[in-house]
């Protein structure tokens, strides 16, 4: 465990290195992922005005102290045409949802609830409640209150939200722009062909850059450098625009792995390297110019988990996000885990909420950092910080929830 660090540690490190991107502004249309850097204020009530909920008739409450009432058909209201009349004694004004309610209603009876005897009379068969079916002005939101708050991440309800607050264009932070490399002379890339021998399928690359589109990011690459200098260097001078570079392998102890001496080479200032955790442990973290460098591990869970623990959140913060980091839940462990102290774990796991209310966590099997599939089945990461051992069946762990799953 020496000259490793704690993931608290990793974190704060990274924390300290990040700066806010620029302020930029866009179509509402090209802003889906991006984070608000203004607060969204109703230009009017939601709803501006009164409105019917639901085709029928506007009527008035004392013209049905009888049921069935047969009531004077006195007009109709199509959606966005202002009324001109009201609700007159003993008629009833045919109107659609989302219309505008005329004065003097009290009321709207859904069509349902009545029969058309002559085309100007109408039959309501149905006393609805006073107000019902009325849609108040301001029920959704008062004129002047804040709609969306800065450092939201703007998802497509709260483009909906944001339209209907009055907003064409909208302050948000930059997209961050992130190089995604992946390294290994093992890598075989051509899909549709049989594996040579001794070569292996790239999984890093999209992954990584799945995960980077995920957060908001945008993607270069993934480019792929081979075990060598000279094209690490490529790789990493083509990267010369990114805000972050992703490096995927080549980051432990082996002889081949060259990538720290190559970023110290070309003026990388390295913030630390190993962390005490697994799967991970590898990882490392620095700065080559203006640009933050991640250096995951090689294996794909690995580096997957280290995108979700560090890089998602470190992009959400350049964005301005206000959250950047999932809660904390607490489930119960169903099964024991074998843990040794000394490492915190991040543990694929399936958790369940049972009829209680109780949520229930196991783990997805075996947990070695090759085995890509126990991330494909799992919906969250089980966090064992570095005193647990040996958790047993029943004992209380603590999880956070993986973006692109929910628990049941």
């Amino acid at each position: 465990m020496q000259n490793r660090i704690t993931v608290v540690e990793a974190l704060r490190k990274i924390n300290a290195e990040l700066r806010l991107l620029p302020t930029e502004r866009v179509s509402l249309s090209a802003a889906l992922g991006q984070v608000l850097r203004e607060e969204i204020i109703a230009r009017e009530a939601i709803p501006p005005f009164d409105n019917s909920g639901m085709d029928g008739f506007a009527v008035r409450m004392e013209d049905l102290t009888k049921i069935p009432a047969s009531l004077r058909l006195d007009g109709d209201i199509p959606a966005g045409k202002n009324p001109v009349g009201e609700v007159k004694p003993g008629s009833c004004i045919r109107i659609m949802t989302g219309a505008k309610v005329p004065p003097g209603t009290e009321a709207v009876v859904p069509v349902e609830w009545t029969t058309e005897i002559k085309p100007d009379l109408v039959n309501i068969n149905r006393c609805p409640k006073r107000g019902a079916y009325i849609r108040r002005a301001g029920q959704d939101v008062t004129e002047g209150a804040s709609v969306v708050n800065r450092g939201t991440q703007i998802t497509p309800p709260v483009v909906g939200m944001i339209a209907t607050a009055g907003y064409q264009e909208i302050k948000v932070g930059r997209i961050p722009r992130v190089a995604v490399i992946v390294t290994g002379d093992e890598l075989h890339l051509e899909a549709n062909v049989p594996l040579p021998p001794a070569k292996i399928r790239d999984a890093n690359g999209p992954g990584l850059a799945a995960q980077v589109l995920d957060v908001g990011g945008l993607v270069t690459g993934p480019l792929v450098a081979r075990d060598n200098p000279d094209s690490l260097i490529q790789a990493l001078e083509t990267s010369q625009g990114a805000d972050v570079l992703l490096i995927s392998g080549g980051v432990s102890v082996g002889t081949h792995d060259l990538v720290k001496d190559v970023l110290v080479q070309l003026g990388f200032r390295r913030c630390f390297w190993r962390v005490r955790q697994r799967p991970g442990g590898p990882m490392l973290f620095g700065t080559l110019g203006s640009q933050l460098v991640f250096g995951l591990p090689g294996n794909p869970v690995s580096a997957a988990v280290c995108f979700l623990q560090y890089v998602r959140p470190a992009l959400l913060t350049l964005m301005g996000a206000a959250e950047v980091r999932p809660p904390f839940l607490r489930a119960m462990l169903e099964f024991p885990v074998r843990k040794a102290a000394g490492l915190h774990h991040f543990v694929r796991g399936k958790a369940v909420r049972q009829a209680g209310g109780q949520l229930v966590v196991q783990t997805t099997g075996p947990q070695a950092s090759n085995l890509y599939s126990s991330l494909q089945h799992a919906n969250c990461l089980i966090h064992l910080p570095e005193d647990c051992v040996d958790p047993s069946g029943g004992q209380e762990v603590k999880i956070t929830c993986l973006p692109w799953s929910t628990i049941d």
